[in-house]
Formats: C-alpha cells, sequence, structure tokens
C-alpha cells in the first residue's frame, strides 16, 4: 500500500511537471523537458538492431534489414521514383507529421525520410522512417521503422499506423 502511495505521487509529480511545461514554455519543449529530446539518428537498415522493448514496427523486404521483420514489405509494379512520389504524397496528407529530413542518397537520389508524427492529444512523438527500394527498372518496394521515444509500450500504434497505411495505399 505504501509503494502505491508513492507510485501514485511520482506519477503526479510528474504529471504537473509535464504540465506546467506545457503551459510556460510549450506542449512540445514540456515533453522534452520531463521525458528528454528525442533522439535523432540515421537509421541504416542494413544493421539495425531492434529495442527490446514493444513500442516499435518493423516492415522490411526479405534479406534486407539485418533485424527480424515484423511484417515482409510488399513489392510494387512501379519504378522507385513513382513509389517515392506516391508514398510522400500520401504522407504529406497524415495529420501532426511536423518534419520530414531526407536523409540517404542512392545514386544521386533521395531515397530515405525521417518524419516524427505526434499524438493527437499528449503530443507524443513517434519517428518513422521510409526507405525506397529499387528492385528494377518497373518494380520497387521499401523498409519502415516506426518507433516511439517515451515509454516502453505503444499500445500497438506504431503496427497500426504502418498497416493502416499499407492498406490505404494499396486501394
Amino acid at each position: 500500500m505504501v509503494l502505491l502511495k508513492i507510485f501514485t505521487g511520482l506519477l503526479a509529480g510528474v504529471c504537473l511537471v509535464v504540465l506546467v511545461g506545457m503551459a510556460f514554455i510549450g506542449r512540445d519543449r514540456g515533453l522534452e523537458v520531463a521525458f528528454g529530446s528525442i533522439e535523432e539518428k540515421q537509421i541504416d537498415f542494413a544493421i539495425l538492431e531492434l529495442a527490446a522493448t514493444p513500442n516499435q514496427f518493423l516492415l522490411c523486404p526479405k534479406d534486407f534489414c539485418q533485424a527480424s521483420a515484423h511484417q515482409e514489405s510488399p513489392v510494387y509494379k512501379t519504378p522507385v521514383d513513382e513509389l517515392r512520389a506516391e508514398w510522400l504524397a500520401f504522407i504529406k496528407k497524415r495529420p501532426r507529421i511536423e518534419a520530414s529530413l531526407e536523409l540517404g542518397t542512392v545514386e544521386g537520389e533521395n531515397l530515405q525520410y525521417d518524419f516524427i508524427q505526434r499524438t493527437e492529444w499528449m503530443r507524443y512523438p513517434d519517428s518513422i522512417t521510409i526507405r525506397f527500394i529499387p528492385l528494377g527498372p518497373t518494380t520497387s518496394t521499401l523498409a519502415i521503422y516506426s518507433r516511439s521515444h517515451y515509454g516502453k509500450s505503444d499500445f500497438g500504434v506504431n503496427e497500426q499506423r504502418i498497416t493502416n497505411w499499407l492498406s490505404q495505399m494499396s486501394d
């Protein structure tokens, strides 16, 4: 019972810090003060190692990622530049996508992009890295790594996001 009271007090303290931070320095900065800043690092799918926590989801073509993918990527009967254009236009229309960084280049083309999408109410940031992969002149695929920055569980949000995106893009 004493531990429950201590835990409840600590939780209330964290919530208070977050609320005060959000009121004075903005929601996003308040989350950084309470939980730390977002670790921004370039993802290399070839050597990616998944964390032990379930707050991530990896979609990857067979034999492309070192880590075991949660789901294998579909193959599209479209050139990589068209696939990239379709996906980037689709993602631009998603709610709460705040940042986009072009990171990876292959033969002069930007084929890897990072996005941050925040939750609607608490504005927790999730990072989504997408790599477009040419398979031939008229076929391509992609790898997607979606992960949360705060907490250990995401209640399946990252998996749901990617499976919903795949479903909507196949319509």
